[in-house]
């Protein structure tokens, strides 16, 4: 079976977004699809492929031995990238995890690399502002979709970032600015879940809950507008 047939479109994107000839460290490596794939298209000569636990190492084993990438990719053992050393790759890949853990790694990592590839799986607002506060800035950002799920993608290097409304921490200014075709999608995803988060709190008038109201009314107008500028593109 090739390596392009196994790989999922959320990891065909991530790979996608993996600058030509970048030595990559794959933190979570599961399967090791993404290193495996990389090098057996030619897009990077070598890699690692990390994990906390040895039961996904051992299957990402597999797979290199599998497709003949024995002298290529590593397996290494580490909580987050704490094991990697300085040189041993330039570009991470942080994928298939929550928001919080992925701001966990990098708080933990004993180095920085060029560049990061981040696919938070849940909590994408909180790891944006994480990404605003210690001194990272998104470079890239799209969208993958697979069946009736939206992935965020992130390219994220070292430097200053602004955040100027709270809704650009649910929709990234990157998505806008590229004209992401799935976009649309998330905003109206957003919509219904703030909707409805809000018609649940119709009947209630403790203090707390008002200021809850005020701020999600305010993310309905907001992603509203989003919404209008997507339809002139």
């Amino acid at each position: 079976m090739s390596i392009e047939s196994v790989l999922t479109p959320r990891l065909r994107a991530i790979a996608d977004c993996i600058p030509s000839g970048a030595v990559v460290a794959d933190v979570g490596t599961d399967h090791g699809y993404i290193p495996v794939y990389l090098c057996k298209t030619g897009q990077i000569e070598r890699g690692l492929a990390m994990d906390l636990r040895p039961g996904p190492l051992s299957r990402a084993q597999h797979n290199i031995e599998r497709y003949g990438l024995t002298g290529q990719i590593e397996t290494r053992l580490s909580d987050g990238l704490v094991a990697l050393q300085i040189g041993e790759a330039d570009t991470a890949v942080i994928a298939g995890m929550g928001g919080l853990l992925i701001a966990q790694i990098l708080e933990q990592a004993p180095f920085y690399l060029d560049a990061y590839i981040l696919q938070p799986m849940t909590a994408t607002a909180e790891l944006r502002q994480y990404l605003e506060s210690h001194g990272y800035r998104i470079t890239h950002e799209r969208l993958a979709r697979e069946d009736d799920k939206l992935y965020t993608i992130m390219t994220v290097k070292r430097g200053t970032m602004y955040i100027p409304e709270p809704v650009f921490y649910q929709v990234g200014q990157r998505l806008m600015a590229n004209r992401d075709p799935l976009t649309p999608m998330l905003i109206a995803g957003l919509l219904t879940k703030y909707r409805q988060t809000l018609l649940g709190l119709a009947h209630s008038n403790r203090d707390t809950v008002e200021e809850k109201k005020e701020h999600i009314s305010y993310m309905i107008q907001a992603l509203e507008a989003l919404e209008e500028v997507c339809k002139t593109w």
